[in-house]
C-alpha cells in the first residue's frame, strides 16, 4: 500500500527541451515554489499527507483513499531561509503516517522499527511572520493527523480519544 519513498512536491519539468530556446530564469521566491498540503483518509483509518497533486490522485484512484476537508493550506517544496523541512513517515503496522519537523524524533521513529522514512513533506516557516497559520499534530490510537489552530479545537471537543501532541510549525495561507 506503500506510494512510494520519493515525494513529488510539485516541481515541474521545463517546459521545452529545446537547447535553442531562451534559457529558463530559476525564481529564487518562496512563494513560485509553494505547494498544496493535502489530507487523506486510507482505508486502515490513518491520516495521510502529501503536497502532490499526483500522489493525492494516485492514493485516491489506487488506494481508494478519500481527501478529507480538513482545511490545509501550503507548504514550499524548496528550502528556503528560515524554512524547516517537515517528514513524512509511515507506520508499519498500517497505513497511518506522522509528520514531524524534528530530525531527533525522525529518527528515534526510524531508530524504533516501527516507522518508514518517507522523505520530506514539504518546507515550513518556523516562526510567524506574514500570512501564515499554526499547525498543530493529535494522536489517538496509531493514528496521527495534523490541523490549524481554530480547527485543533474543534477536534478535541467533538472527536474523542484524540489528545494533542501540540504545535509542529506552520504553513503558508496563500500559495503566493
Amino acid at each position: 500500500m506503500a506510494l512510494g519513498a520519493a515525494l513529488s512536491l510539485g516541481a515541474a519539468a521545463p517546459a521545452s527541451a529545446d537547447p535553442g530556446a531562451a534559457p529558463v530564469k530559476e525564481s529564487t521566491s518562496i512563494a513560485d515554489h509553494r505547494v498544496k498540503v493535502y489530507e487523506l483518509l486510507t482505508k486502515d483509518g490513518g491520516f495521510f499527507y502529501t503536497a502532490s497533486e499526483t500522489e493525492k490522485d494516485r492514493a485516491v484512484t489506487a488506494h481508494g483513499w478519500s481527501v478529507t476537508k480538513t482545511p490545509m493550506y501550503y507548504l514550499s517544496s524548496a528550502p528556503f531561509p528560515g524554512g524547516k523541512p517537515l517528514y513524512r513517515l509511515r507506520w508499519t503496522h498500517k497505513a497511518s503516517y506522522i509528520v514531524t519537523g524534528s530530525d531527533s524524533e525522525r529518527e528515534k521513529l526510524v531508530a524504533s522499527g516501527s516507522f518508514r522514512y518517507e522523505g520530506v513533506l514539504g518546507y515550513a516557516p518556523s516562526a510567524k511572520s506574514g500570512k501564515v497559520v499554526k499547525i498543530f499534530r493529535l494522536t489517538n490510537n496509531g493514528r496521527w493527523r495534523l490541523a490549524i489552530e481554530a480547527h485543533t479545537e474543534k477536534i478535541l471537543a467533538n472527536e474523542p480519544g484524540w489528545k494533542l501532541d501540540g504545535p509542529l510549525l506552520y504553513q503558508f495561507t496563500q500559495d503566493r
